[in-house]
């Protein structure tokens, strides 16, 4: 409260704080704040994700979507000049059998060759026209939430637009880069071919590993941005829709961690609360306990916390607190061994030619190499000998102390920051 000097009566100002959230997740589900849906995938003996999406698994009342969805990958080398469809793909939770009508969307990935030069016109008109697409979905199929279709679109005499044709010559195995290019996690462990040939045989298993952790900083800034410029513009909706972006990427960085230990993975983002908890301990379950609610949330509990944009600056504090957990465990689990360990180190490098002469120069036999019985310069070059293992030691130390030191995300300041903030909670 305030008074002014004038001697009116004090203005009160009240905020009102939003209701309490549960503290567990079963109570959080019989709330109506997240639903009891997802399933999870096991792990072979590869400890690679064993895919569960197949054509029968797709609900009848989304099969006219799907083809729908088809249809509008046909037309495209109609549209573009030059354009070959190798494949088309339908994943995620249709697939899977897992849609939720008014929430699930038709992802779809599609790929394709092109051998014209002035196609990238084309090619930018086919996708600026991506809402009309999704508008004519939803009229069509009102439970449909979207269409979402992804074009990896590469040149035809390129590497992997050879690699896409199957040819001879092309490579067998994909670089890292290309490999992210393709989805090619995704398409292996949720996807089912509808068209074309089918690229998952030729693709690396589905191994789980950190991706979205390494990239869970700049995410977390974008969506920040965008939230605070949609809040700006008063499209508090949109607002909330990237701060659940976030968020799914959040708790699905922490299904990745954890999917080893857990022996099975998931992108749902119930079981990959479920296995923070499990393996990754506290304080990162109470957190991904709190980004589940936020991002399950339903309309009506939404207006009740304040709205879309509260809930959405809400949910992207708690994903970024989950972020930071996440990166604790990871340094833990990945980072706390000694750099100096001789299975860490590059093979040894040869030494130089005089040297090795003036060491066969002394060289004697084993029952005589004793401080006692050894030539007098034999001392000098065992000398030089670990002075050279020792600078070859220090420069591989140094090379992965330097890498380690290079990203922002593993630099001690960042660390001591989260041990302080440990040590408080």
């Amino acid at each position: 409260s305030a008074a002014s000097t004038s001697g009116r009566s004090p203005t009160v100002v009240w905020r009102m704080l939003p209701p309490p959230l549960p503290t567990t997740l079963d109570a959080s589900i019989a709330a109506g704040l997240v639903k009891q849906h997802g399933r999870l995938q096991p792990l072979d003996e590869r400890q690679a994700v064993l895919c569960d999406a197949s054509i029968e698994r797709v609900q009848p009342s989304w099969r006219p979507a799907l083809d729908a969805a088809l249809a509008e990958w046909l037309a495209l080398p109609k549209e573009v000049t030059g354009l070959s469809l190798i494949a088309v793909y339908a994943r995620g939770s249709i697939v899977r059998g897992l849609a939720l009508e008014g929430i699930s969307d038709v992802d779809t990935l599609g790929f394709a060759t092109v051998s014209h030069s002035d196609a990238d016109s084309e090619l930018k008109a086919w996708q600026s026209r991506g809402s009309e697409r999704a508008r004519r979905m939803r009229s069509a199929y009102p439970f449909c939430s979207g269409l979402e279709m992804r074009l990896v679109c590469v040149p035809e005499r390129s590497s992997l637009g050879g690699w896409l044709r199957g040819d001879a010559a092309a490579p067998a195995s994909l670089a890292d880069t290309q490999l992210r290019a393709l989805d090619a996690f995704r398409l292996a462990s949720q996807a089912v071919c509808l068209h074309g040939s089918d690229l998952v045989p030729r693709l690396p298993p589905p191994v789980p590993r950190p991706r979205l952790v390494l990239e869970q900083s700049a995410d977390l800034a974008r969506a920040w941005r965008a939230v605070a410029a949609l809040a700006v513009q008063g499209s508090s909706d949109k607002a909330l829709a990237v701060a659940r972006w976030a968020a799914k990427r959040a708790l699905r960085a922490g299904m990745e961690l954890a999917a080893a230990d857990y022996g099975a993975f998931s992108r749902d983002l119930l079981p990959c609360h479920r296995a923070i908890s499990a393996v990754l301990g506290q304080p990162a379950g109470s957190r991904s306990l709190l980004v589940l609610q936020l991002a399950c949330m339903p309309e009506e509990e939404v207006a009740r916390h304040g709205g879309g944009e509260a809930v959405a600056a809400r949910l992207i504090h708690a994903a970024g607190r989950l972020a930071q957990a996440c990166d604790t465990y990871h340094l833990a689990r990945h980072f706390s061994q000694p750099l100096l360990a001789f299975e860490q180190l590059p093979e040894t490098p040869p030494l130089s030619p005089a040297l090795l002469s003036a060491a066969a120069s002394f060289a004697v036999a084993p029952a005589a190499t004793s401080s006692a019985t050894a030539p007098s310069g034999f001392e000098s070059v065992q000398a030089a000998l670990s002075e050279e293992r020792g600078r070859w030691a220090r420069r591989a130390v140094v090379a992965r102390a330097r890498a380690a030191a290079s990203s922002p995300r593993y630099s001690l300041r960042r660390l001591r920051r989260r041990e302080a903030e440990a040590g408080r909670e």
